[in-house]
């Protein structure tokens, strides 16, 4: 495979203290060596860390957040991002309130997940064009459901099995998020 410009993907939560930061660090550990990097904002952050309780359940699966300092999302970035995924539905309108220009980039990361398995990524062909190849045969109001299933619960000021619930959703979400983006690296 010929090595290409990494694909660039936001992950984003409410503030950027729980979902998004386990959704950016699983990502990474998953996709480590191939030409993607993945990072994660809030829409409403106030530069908090992890908490006490995330971060112990971190350690269990071998993360280190103890550095994460959560971040706000802004506007004039969006457009540096290939993929744009929410960890809840809610997360998607504040998005595309924010610029409209990002519809096609913009799922939930299940949403994703669910869409890029039926749709992987042939080759090297650049991620928005890619997008703009497939989406418009795929009903848009399908993609971006109304699901409650959706969403990633938020196990905020909720107890480690709550936190180890939210990874478990997120390792296998991530999972097929990376084999539908590199499918030949996958096998």
């Amino acid at each position: 495979m010929t090595r290409t410009a990494d694909i660039r993907v936001l992950f984003v939560c409410t503030a950027n203290e729980c979902r998004s930061p386990f959704a950016a660090a699983l990502a990474q550990r998953r996709a480590a060596g191939l030409p993607i990097v993945f990072e994660s904002a809030g829409v409403e952050a106030w530069r908090r860390g992890v908490p006490e309780t995330g971060l112990r359940h971190a350690r269990e699966l071998g993360l280190d957040l103890t550095g994460h300092l959560s971040a706000t999302v802004h506007p004039d970035f969006l457009d540096d991002y290939d993929i744009i995924l929410g960890l809840a539905r809610s997360h998607l309108r504040e998005l595309a309130s924010m610029d409209s220009g990002i519809s096609s980039r913009l799922f939930t990361v299940k949403q994703f997940a669910a869409w890029v398995r039926e749709h992987p990524r042939r080759g090297d062909i650049d991620v928005r064009a890619w997008l703009g190849s497939q989406l418009p045969s795929e009903p848009r109001g399908r993609i971006l459901s109304a699901d409650p299933k959706d969403d990633v619960r938020d196990p905020i000021h909720r107890p480690i099995e709550d936190w180890r619930t939210m990874s478990t959703e997120l390792i296998g979400t991530i999972d097929a998020l990376v084999e539908g983006l590199f499918p030949a690296a996958s096998r």
